[in-house]
């Protein structure tokens, strides 16, 4: 049989933890990896939030080379003291430009392909399925409220178009409540969605966060998700486009593990909604692609604005932090089919080089060596 969603945790309990060490090894290998592919930040949706003081260690140790916004992950069935008491202990100890909190990740749904993604109406393969809120409404309603009040930024996971729906309206009535103003309250993943609700994260200042790869046309998305969704719904599968050319904002990302760190399949797929094969020729919901200077934007600047951090980061500008990287191609002078043979040369956080290609070392090499060519 199979254990869906938390049923995993049942399992998941019972192998073996990891030891101190054997965590801070992984988390140094895990930001080496991070930093071959480009990244200098990284938004961690509730996962990793006891392994805050690991982080602190690596900080204290000048080890950190890679930037940390860690959410706090709170489950149904409501928002309860100890969880308040852990996420305000962890706002007043992490908040400077290495590691953040300040945030809360809880989901309101699941899938598409196990039916547990909330859908307004039934699946089109199943009918007897509508899929499945995990909160009850009016409980997220006040978790929510209470989370704005206290200036906290809330990311809620919600695909099916009946979860989408419910978030938008308890940011609303959050906002309404507590009179708040750029609380940048974000919804993951959005994989469906209603017409009338697409303008309403223009309007409420809702950060549509997407991760680009999960829209990847695959015989999963083509036949599973299409099929379960049914082709009325499919036509509005990851609305980039539609979201963004009525006033909304986009963040983009990963959901590493679930696909890979690497943000270059993702780039492409927002640009051309096809496999790395062309397919579908038209390419899957042509419509909400979107271009390449709006798919950057969306990974840097709309990822530093989705977590507040958009006067110091997310573009090179005089003022803000020096992180950067060296691509071994210029995006915008190759066919979006070779956007993903791109490869990072250089990665830079804070002004220091925290990775090099083997390329970069022979292209300064070769530079050096021009260079003193040039000077006989």
């Amino acid at each position: 049989g199979a254990l869906k969603e938390s049923a995993g945790d049942l399992v998941a309990k019972f192998a073996p933890k990891p030891s101190r060490a054997q965590r801070l090894a992984a988390l140094r290998m895990g930001m080496h990896e991070a930093n071959k592919f480009g990244l200098v930040r990284v938004h961690s949706a509730g996962q990793d939030f006891e392994w805050l003081d690991l982080y602190d260690e690596l900080r204290r140790n000048g080890e950190l080379t890679l930037r940390f916004y860690v959410a706090y992950f709170l489950d149904p069935p409501e928002l309860a003291p100890y969880s308040i008491e852990k996420i305000e202990q962890a706002r007043r100890t992490y908040h400077d430009d290495w590691i953040s909190g300040g945030a809360v990740k809880t989901m309101l749904d699941g899938v598409v392909e196990a039916h547990t993604a909330a859908m307004l109406t039934p699946y089109s393969d199943d009918p007897s399925q509508s899929g499945k809120l995990f909160w009850e409404p009016a409980k997220y309603q006040s978790s929510i409220t209470e989370l704005d009040r206290r200036g906290l930024q809330i990311f809620t996971h919600a695909i099916g178009d009946k979860a989408v729906r419910l978030a938008l309206d308890a940011y609303q009535q959050a906002a309404e409540t507590n009179h708040t103003h750029d609380a940048r309250p974000r919804i993951e993943h959005i994989e469906t969605i209603a017409a009338q609700d697409i303008p309403r994260f223009g309007k409420l200042g809702v950060i549509a966060s997407f991760q680009p790869l999960h829209a990847y046309p695959d015989d999963d998305t083509l036949k599973i998700w299409s099929r379960n969704v049914g082709p009325e719904r499919a036509q509005r599968a990851w609305v980039w486009h539609s979201i963004e050319s009525t006033g909304g904002r986009l963040a983009f990302g990963s959901d590493w593990p679930v696909v890979t760190l690497s943000p270059w399949p993702g780039v492409q797929n927002a640009l051309t909604r096809q496999t790395t094969d062309g397919n579908p020729p038209d390419g899957f919901v042509p419509q909400e692609r979107i271009t390449l200077e709006d798919t950057i934007k969306a990974y840097t600047l709309g990822a530093a604005f989705a977590g507040r951090r958009e006067k110091t980061e997310g573009s090179l500008e005089p003022g803000k932090l020096a992180d950067l990287i060296v691509l071994s191609q210029d995006l915008f002078k190759v066919a979006p089919s070779a956007i993903t043979k791109t490869e990072v040369l250089l990665t830079m956080v804070g002004g220091k080089v925290v990775y090099q290609s083997p390329k970069w070392t022979e292209t300064e090499a070769a530079n050096q060596a021009a260079a003193a060519e040039a000077a006989k």
